[in-house]
């Protein structure tokens, strides 16, 4: 348990050393606010799109990894302890279970809102993008 404290530690850190500037917090989804100072509906539409983003890929991803990496160096270092190996496998599954909770959540969401909006038409536009801006 000690070693997973150290990992979120330094993991913590060097987010805040790489990416200090709150508003540019994405590595991968870019920049989570989405205006500066006019802004409107399109704008609060795009701020939550990109929150859901930056959870999903920016924390998820990367916080899974570090598990991952924590568990396996918990697994290897064990030396046939039975609780050791028991909280390695319970990291494992943990973590594959949270990140298939989190993808098939943003999956069951995207099916049911194209589902349930309009049966009859396809929809073209994606659930997260609001359909009348720029």
């Amino acid at each position: 348990m000690k070693i997973f404290k150290i990992f979120i530690i330094i993991y913590l850190v060097i987010v805040a050393f790489l990416k200090s500037d709150i508003i540019k917090a994405g590595f991968i989804t870019g920049e989570i606010v989405p205006c500066k100072g006019d802004c409107n509906l399109c704008h609060l539409w795009q701020l939550a799109s990109n929150v859901i983003n930056f959870i999903s890929f920016n924390l998820a991803i990367p916080l899974a990894a570090l598990l991952f990496i924590a568990a396996g160096i918990i697994f290897l270092t064990s030396a046939g302890s039975e609780q050791k190996i028991t909280l390695a496998r319970s990291i494992f599954i943990n973590t594959a279970i949270g990140l298939t909770i989190i993808f098939c959540s943003w999956l069951l969401i995207d099916t049911l809102i194209k589902t349930i909006a309009n049966p009859d038409t396809v929809i073209y536009w994606a659930w997260n993008k609001f359909p009348n801006c720029n």
